[in-house]
């Protein structure tokens, strides 16, 4: 800041140095203030944009489920993301039978001695073919899924992305409640970069 010897001058100029820099202040907190609501306004587009491509989703879930016969609907075969990245799917599950039935959601991974179950919310650990250690965790709603005769649901589905680069084969499984029986299940690959 330049400083200027006034004396000559007197308190009218002091005075209109300081109205200059209140102006500044003033006109710098408006700026400011434009910024920040443009922002805000951004962020708020942008979730009304992931809003709506989830609903999108799940109506896309949904009539495959009405116009086909399949039990099982997961739309995603191939997903890639970040090692360690957050996504959210979605699986639809329709009753084709004649009466109510109870349904369990489960996901797997497969690993070097089989396929390894995931707890919801939890993150699991298994080994690849190559000998190496991964770690993913998925949440899902892990209860009865209670479906009348021709009823069908959405269930969304939290991936955290495994924690090391690789592609890797991961299942969807639904089984009956009542004696453990599969129902259906879909495969589908998440590959990390």
């Amino acid at each position: 800041m330049v400083k200027f010897n006034l004396k000559f001058l007197g308190k009218k100029a002091s005075l209109n140095l300081s109205i200059e820099a209140i102006v500044i202040v003033v006109i710098a907190f408006v700026v400011l203030g434009l910024g920040l609501g443009f922002v805000k306004g951004q962020f708020g587009s942008m979730e009304d944009t992931s809003n709506s491509v989830q609903e999108s989703v799940r109506q896309q879930i949904l009539d495959d489920l009405r116009t086909s016969n399949n039990k099982l609907s997961f739309p995603a075969t191939d997903i890639t993301l970040e090692t360690g990245e957050m996504d959210t799917q979605a699986i639809g599950i329709k009753n084709t039978e004649d009466s109510e039935k109870s349904f369990l959601v489960k996901f797997q991974v497969k690993s070097d001695s089989g396929f390894v179950d995931f707890v919801s919310e939890k993150t699991t650990t298994w080994t690849t073919s190559d000998g190496i250690s991964v770690s993913a965790r998925l949440g899902w709603d892990d209860y009865s899924q209670v479906l009348g005769a021709g009823d069908n649901k959405v269930v969304p589905v939290s991936i955290t992305a495994p924690d090391k680069t690789g592609n890797y084969l991961f299942k969807v499984v639904v089984t009956d409640e009542t004696d453990g029986s599969e129902y259906d299940s879909k495969t589908f690959f998440i590959k990390t970069t």
